[in-house]
């Protein structure tokens, strides 16, 4: 664990970071946030993303935590916080200062709603043929670490992270990367340590059966066959 001081900004959450503390934690890839019962008070994801799983280590129970999510929101009802935490890529936290009385059942019917929307976000990682689910949590991935006018990129995960998450074995999900990789959906990206970084390919976006514009159907067909 490293602790920074520089916020890192992002339109998606900045209402949540005005009530947040300067303080920022940093954890790489793999590295443990928090136990249950660790956190005294609720916290927002600033960059990266978790894996929250119940202390039983039930892999049926993992939740994708991402930018702008609010967490340990237990603390706000008075309920200790029952999850433990653990960094899928390099992650970056800061805690929920001192929140108004009045700003705070907002802030759970806020996080109530969101939580609604990640719930159906995921369920896309848990259904369907593995390469759609492993495509699913890159591009979910990426679309979180994009900055403005950069092409998508994000890092990968461990494999047992990526299986874990997208309900297959880490042998399968090795399998679809590196069909991704052939097919040219996904590709290595930057200097330093290359297998950690992954580029997005335009045709990424597309669920089975889409087509990008001035491509035929038989074209689309193929580039996702030799993705499964």
């Amino acid at each position: 664990m490293i602790t920074i001081s520089s916020p890192v900004s992002s339109a998606r959450h900045d209402d949540l970071l005005a009530w947040c503390s300067p303080e920022r934690e940093r954890f790489r890839r793999g590295a443990l946030v928090f136990r249950a019962g660790r956190f005294q008070w609720p916290f927002v994801v600033v960059a990266g993303a978790m894996r929250l799983d119940l202390p039983a280590g039930d892999d049926s129970a993992l939740h994708l935590a991402l930018p702008g999510d609010l967490l340990g929101v237990e603390h706000l009802i008075g309920q200790p916080q029952s999850t433990c935490c653990r960094a899928i890529v390099e992650t970056v936290i800061a805690p929920l200062g001192v929140v108004p009385e009045g700003l705070r059942q907002e802030l759970l019917i806020r996080q109530l709603a969101a939580s609604h929307r990640r719930a159906a976000e995921q369920g896309r990682l848990r259904f369907g043929p593995a390469s759609e689910r492993i495509r699913a949590l890159l591009l979910m991935l990426a679309q979180h670490e994009r900055m403005a006018d950069e092409p998508m990129s994000c890092e990968l995960p461990r494999l047992s992270d990526i299986a874990a998450l997208t309900d297959t074995a880490p042998e399968t999900a090795s399998r679809v990367l590196s069909s991704l990789r052939r097919s040219g959906l996904i590709a290595s990206g930057g200097d330093a340590e290359p297998q950690r970084s992954v580029q997005i390919g335009p045709l990424m976006h597309l669920r089975a059966g889409e087509m990008p514009a001035g491509m035929t159907r038989s074209r689309t067909s193929a580039a996702h066959a030799r993705a499964a």
